[in-house]
């Protein structure tokens, strides 16, 4: 079994008194955040303009029969493309804007 366990470390490149530092740890880290945000095809920072029914109520913790209401009183608007109801965040933000209550706080 040692005999094996040599053989493997052999072919990584690596022996027993090897040690891994701190900014060997990192290195790693910051490869691997690089290659999922490759594979996801986005940045952390990007941000989806146009969303779906469902992410909507995710965003907002609203039923599907709210978002329903929301659409048929006109208070968010949405675009139909090929069956799929589509969504602009910056209609949905413009929405809780809208709804926004003042605070009475710091005013004398």
């Amino acid at each position: 079994m040692e005999r094996m366990r040599g053989t493997d470390e052999a072919k990584a490149g690596l022996s027993l008194d090897q040690l891994v530092t701190l900014a060997d740890l990192k290195n790693v880290r910051d490869e691997l955040l690089a290659a999922i945000a490759r594979t996801r095809g986005s940045s952390p920072d990007t941000v989806k303009k146009w969303l779906k029914s469902s992410e909507v109520r995710k965003l907002l913790n609203i039923s599907p029969g709210k978002l329903l209401a929301l659409k048929a009183n006109r208070q968010l608007a949405f675009v139909r493309l090929g069956g799929v109801i589509y969504y602009d965040r910056d209609d949905i933000e413009a929405m809780i804007q809208k709804a926004k209550v003042p605070t009475l706080i710091g005013k004398a």
